[in-house]
């Protein structure tokens, strides 16, 4: 029983508790991978309006949080509090958000499975995070065609989202080897609990994206990220600790209007490149 008490104190010592918490991030040392907090909202170990101490990781240290409000789930372990699943929440941008998503809310609460978005349909717009944590409207990319599809970071299955990723870098080199600057890339995470800006950051890195076209896009609230699967007809299930889900890749023109879609892991870059050579011709 001693023993038993004995590694229970470790353990708790080790990893004491996770709470989640708002609050203004007053200062930031990317060298130690440090943010100073004022915590606006907090509960468990925390009060409001004290300032904390918190580690992040290595992609939400390259991220300008400095005076923006911020949500992130505060976790102890390693004698340090570390902030994960960093959300900014703030600002004019995040009001304009709000507003363009519950619109897009509306939209959708009227479409069936059978009215997904597919080729000659142009879409909605809708506000997301990047992986820089910045807000962006879709409609932004008006203007330049793109490369749209879904995935998740934490995906482990060869031939879906690791080999859709793949994909998405390799034809990001052979359009810039064409010239095709105005061409950009899009990627939509279906886990958006996890996959905060700081973990598409790292990812982004991970897989040799480039991000001057590149945009990985999230949402702390999941609910918007179920509409724009919804619109676009993508289906996921939450199964043995991990998503299963459909996929398909879009090529959206400049218009925002759907010139091509593919469904299913199968697509080549030859596919994506024939079908976009109209547009830059």
């Amino acid at each position: 029983m001693i023993k038993l008490n004995l590694l229970f104190l470790l353990l708790s010592s080790a990893l004491l508790s996770a709470d989640y918490i708002t609050g203004t991030v007053l200062d930031a040392d990317t060298s130690k991978s440090i943010l100073l907090v004022k915590l606006a909202t907090a509960g468990g170990e925390f009060q409001n309006n004290e300032t904390i101490r918190f580690k992040v990781g290595a992609g939400d240290r390259e991220i300008d949080y400095k005076d923006r409000l911020i949500r992130a789930k505060a976790v102890y372990y390693a004698n340090n509090w570390h902030l994960e699943s960093v959300f900014p929440v703030d600002g004019l941008q995040a009001e304009i958000a709000q507003v363009i998503n519950n619109q897009l809310h509306e939209d959708t609460s009227t479409k069936t499975r059978r009215r997904a978005l597919r080729d000659g349909d142009y879409i909605p717009n809708f506000a997301l995070l990047d992986q820089n944590g910045r807000f962006s409207q879709i409609k932004q990319l008006r203007g330049k065609p793109f490369v749209l599809n879904f995935i998740f970071t934490r995906c482990m299955v060869p031939e879906m989202c690791p080999a859709a990723t793949a994909k998405m870098s390799e034809l990001q080199v052979v359009a810039a080897q064409n010239n095709w600057e105005n061409l950009n890339f899009v990627s939509i995470t279906m886990d958006p609990t996890f996959d905060s800006p700081g973990i598409l950051n790292e990812y982004m890195q991970a897989n040799d994206l480039k991000p001057i076209n590149f945009h990985l896009l999230t949402h702390f609230d999941s609910s918007v990220v179920e509409d724009i699967l919804y619109q676009f007809g993508i289906l996921t299930r939450d199964e043995n600790n991990t998503i299963t889900h459909t996929m398909t890749t879009f090529l959206i023109d400049a218009n925002g209007k759907i010139i091509y879609a593919k469904d299913g892991p199968r697509w080549s870059v030859d596919s994506i490149m024939k079908a976009a050579e109209p547009l830059f011709n």
